[in-house]
């Protein structure tokens, strides 16, 4: 009895081997799978200099707390960062050789220099303090491998801002205003003699402000 041959379905050919097309797929999908790996990798290590830039906060709202509490007892160590007028270390204007003071009266006792008034500490100078002289100046900024910086505000237009910190002061308004407080940057010449009440924010991978705490110094 005769065999009759099936025939060959359209487009198949024989031993059902892969075609170009097959590979090109697999190869499609292998770069997908890798680009989506990397991905993953990258935001992790975002997330993860994001969070090393909050443990710097961190160790800022620390060092701020704690030394705000202990500045205004006399005898504070750190001289730059207490509270209260500084002491008047020397006179306003450097004593007169005697051959340059007006002679007194006859009778009068000869004038003596003003004593200089007391003036008070401000941020600048406590902040140059803190940065050289403290645990503080061995923070590194995961994102740049330095130092973090103080600036006066995250702002998402400087990516060159990732991991640094920022430093607000919060100031009531008199009673009755439209607003209560006025919030700003804690700049240099601001005078820190009295209670400050602060907010610190750590700029993250886009530079936008992730807030750490609000605190005394």
């Amino acid at each position: 009895m005769e065999t009759q041959s099936v025939p060959e379905a359209a487009g198949m050919k024989h031993g059902g081997g892969s075609t170009s097309g097959d590979f090109g797929f697999f190869a499609l999908m292998a770069a997908v799978l890798v680009a989506v790996i990397w991905v993953g990798v990258l935001s992790f290590e975002e997330g993860m200099n994001t969070e090393k830039s909050k443990r710097n906060g961190e160790a800022w709202v620390a060092w701020l707390t704690d030394n705000g509490a202990k500045r205004f007892e006399a005898g504070y160590a750190l001289s730059a960062c207490a509270g209260g007028a500084a002491p008047a270390a020397a006179a306003a204007t450097e004593p007169l050789e005697p051959s340059e003071q007006a002679p007194a009266a006859e009778g009068e006792p000869a004038a003596k220099a003003a004593p200089a008034a007391p003036v008070p500490n401000t941020w600048g100078a406590c902040l140059e303090h803190i940065v050289k002289a403290t645990e503080l100046q061995h923070l590194v900024n995961p994102f740049t491998g330095k130092p973090p910086e103080l600036v006066e505000k995250c702002d998402p237009a400087d990516h060159n801002l990732h991991g640094d910190i920022s430093i607000e002061k919060s100031v009531s308004n008199p009673a009755g205003s439209a607003v209560p407080v006025t919030i700003s940057p804690l700049v240099a010449a601001d005078a820190i003699d009295s209670k400050l009440q602060l907010k610190l924010s750590i700029c993250d991978k886009g530079a936008y402000p992730i807030k750490v705490a609000e605190f005394e110094f």
